[in-house]
This record gives C-alpha cells, sequence and structure tokens, in this order.
C-alpha cells in the first residue's frame, strides 16, 4: 500500500491543545487534540501505519542497502491525529534526508497502559508472524517493567510525563539485526500534542531524526551484528561521533529545512546557532565540572556523558566546517567505516589522524563563544 506520489514538503504544524470531557475512565489518559492543519500535498502514507502491512519482501537481507521503501510506524491507540502526523513526516523527512535504509519500525507509545499493552501485543505478533520470536517469551520480555528498554517502559515515561506534569522523553534504537530490521522505540511524544510551552513540536521532530541517523549509522556494519558494531561505531565505548553526530545532523537538517521553507512550525525555535550555543554552554558546564582536561574520547555512557552529546556534536560540527561539506558523514565517513574501521574512515573524511583531531578540538573549546559560532552555518 505503499503511495509513491511525488510531492514537495510543506508543513504546517498547527497544534491546538484543547481540554475537553473524556468518555474514557482512565483519568491518565491523554486528550486527543484536534487533527493538524496539514496541506493536502502532503503525503505521510508512504509511512506505514498498519502492523499487519509489510511493505518490503520478508524473505529478502536488506543489510546495507539503500532501500526503496519508507520506515513504518505503529502508534498506541491513545496518541492523537497531531502525534501520528508528526512522527510520520518527521520520519518520512529523515528518510528523504539522509537516505532510505530498512526495514524500520518506529513504535511509539502514549500514556495508557491498556494501550501500550495492546500494542505490545501486535508488536509481537509481528515477531511470531515472521518466526522471529514466540508470542510468550516476546510478551514476557517487552511487558517486564523492571527492565530497561523494555517496551512497556515506555509507556511507563509518557504516564510520568502526565502524573508529575514534568517533562521527560525516551527514544532510541533498539537493535533488531538479528531479524534483519532497525527496531526502535518512542515514549509518548508531547511537544505535538503542545502540552509544554518549553517543549514545541520541533523537539520532538529533531528527536526522530536523531533516531533515523543511528540507522543510518548502523545501517553501515549491520551484517556485522549487534555484538560487533559498536567497536565500529563507538570506539573503546567513546559516544561523541555516534551521539554527537546523529544530535548535529537532526538539528543542522531541521533548522535547514526551516529555514528553507521546506518545514514550516506554529512556534520559532530560535536559530542552530542559537541551539549550538546553548549546546556549548552546557557541555563545557559539565565538562568543567566532573571530566576536566578529557578528551572527547575519553567520553562515554559512563564518564561525561551529556557533553559527549553536546561537545560531540561540535566536533562533528568543527570536522564538517573543517572540509566543508556537511554531508561528509552520509557521503564518505559511514559508506567506508566498515571496510576500513573508524580510524581509516576517519582519515579518508577528514585528511588527519584522530589523536591530531583531539588535541586540536580541546583547543578550539578554550575559544570564545562567537569564534566557535563562526563555524556553524546561519540559519
Amino acid at each position: 500500500m505503499k503511495n509513491s506520489l511525488s510531492f514537495s514538503i510543506i508543513l504546517f504544524i498547527t497544534i491546538v491543545f484543547i481540554y475537553s470531557c473524556s468518555t474514557q475512565e482512565d483519568n491518565n489518559s491523554v486528550q486527543a487534540a484536534p487533527a493538524s492543519l496539514t496541506p493536502a500535498e502532503i503525503n505521510t502514507t508512504d509511512v506505514i501505519n498498519d502492523t499487519k502491512i509489510f511493505n518490503y519482501d520478508v524473505n529478502k537481507n536488506y543489510s546495507e542497502q539503500i532501500v526503496d521503501f519508507y520506515p513504518n510506524a505503529f502508534f498506541a491507540s491513545d496518541l492523537s491525529v497531531n502525534v501520528i502526523n508528526g512522527i510520520n513526516l518527521a520520519l518520512k523527512t529523515a528518510a528523504d534526508e539522509f537516505g532510505k535504509y530498512g526495514p524500520v519500525e518506529y513504535w511509539v507509545f502514549g500514556t495508557d497502559k491498556q494501550a501500550a499493552l495492546d500494542l505490545i501485543n501486535k508488536f509481537c505478533e509481528r515477531r511470531e508472524t515472521l518466526n522471529q520470536w514466540t508470542m510468550t517469551e516476546c510478551l514476557r520480555r517487552e511487558t517486564d517493567e523492571s527492565l530497561d528498554y523494555s517496551m512497556i517502559s515506555y509507556q511507563k515515561v509518557g504516564e510520568n510525563v502526565i502524573l508529575n506534569n514534568k517533562p521527560s522523553g525516551s527514544a532510541a534504537h533498539n537493535g533488531g539485526s538479528e531479524w534483519g530490521i532497525h527496531n526502535m522505540a518512542h515514549s509518548y511524544p508531547f511537544g505535538f500534542d503542545n502540552i509544554f510551552e518549553v517543549d514545541p513540536p520541533q523537539n520532538d521532530f529533531k528527536t526522530v531524526l536523531h533516531e533515523y541517523f543511528h540507522v543510518v549509522q548502523k545501517a553501515s556494519v549491520f551484517s556485522l551484528g549487534r555484538d560487533i558494531d559498536d567497536d565500529y561505531l563507538k570506539p573503546n565505548k567513546t559516544i561523541w561521533m555516534m551521539e554527537g553526530g546523529a544530535e548535529y545532523m537532526a538539528n543542522y537538517t531541521l533548522f535547514k529545512l526551516s529555514n528553507n521553507g521546506t518545514l514550516s512550525f506554529e512556534k520559532p525555535w530560535g536559530s542552530l546557532k542559537q541551539k549550538m550555543t546553548r549546546k556549548m554552554e552546557n557541555g563545557k558546564r559539565i565538562f568543567q565540572q566532573d571530566c576536566p582536561n578529557s578528551l572527547l574520547n575519553e567520553f562515554n555512557h559512563q564518564f561525561c556523558r551529556d557533553p559527549g552529546y553536546d561537545l560531540g556534536s561540535w566536533g562533528v560540527a568543527y570536522l564538517i566546517n573543517k572540509v566543508n561539506n556537511q554531508k561528509v558523514l552520509l557521503e564518505t565517513f559511514y559508506p567506508n567505516l566498515k571496510k576500513l574501521g573508524f580510524e581509516g574512515a576517519f582519515n579518508l573524511s577528514f585528511g588527519y589522524s584522530t589523536s591530531e583531531f583531539y588535541n586540536e578540538f580541546y583547543e578550539f573549546l578554550q575559544l570564545p563563544i562567537e569564534q566557535q559560532l563562526e563555524i556553524i552555518p546561519n540559519f
């Protein structure tokens, strides 16, 4: 049921959150917002939302290939039309900008537990249909609230957002290489429902772009399997390139498309320079408190984690500016990662060694923010 009509993407997300009477008895459920004002020429049906539909050949191996189909996105029943349209368009935008890799399954949860359990059941039915997992084993694992990254854990994040009236979110690429897919999950994307003033739709849109860039990264070494690909993507467990690359490319793409009119949001979200200024400020603050005198290659998920994202995105911006090619990760680094390894692909892409870069970038961090911002595109 893939629709391949051509179009130019113009996004108007006009979200109005209306408090109204609910016909459901669960007081913690989220009220569905009215549909966004989306022009007819915008077509997100390329992103399949029916768990019973497979828009690809289930017997074919798509490892490390550009494919001709879009991601799949599956939604809990308590999510609004705004969330569905927002996620669909963000995934389509990511695939158009970064390349179509797949199959991608993007599972999105709301706040209602029963709705989440129903969606998990569909996930497990899909696994059993493809002879990848038994229903019993799948349900046991994915409904276990004590396990990190179980599917029900994403529902709990969204539920706590509403119970505590405090923004919080979780989204991740959760593997799937053993099944030949990219398995992803996202907690309640409340930005599309405009619940919190500080979190407009752009934030969730950016999160989808970030997570999809992980698809691109993992696709480059997909056939190696989950136990091996980290040695290429995160050598010595360093996260700056993987997380910083996804974060910079997501923000760069969002601001680029907003600036050229491809995307249009109701609320302004500043500029890329402003976003990167905050990342430099936050990254350096934690860096100076927790891990001074460290280099990017020492940042991992246990040590200096947040600067790994924030200063990592600056490290990627620095390298991209050095070669004056915003697509160097897509065109050179990741296409050569499996063959050359991290150091070889790095040298090919940027013309010098990682050790030279780490020392050079440490000096860059000492510059005034005005000089640092000179490397950031002006939109």
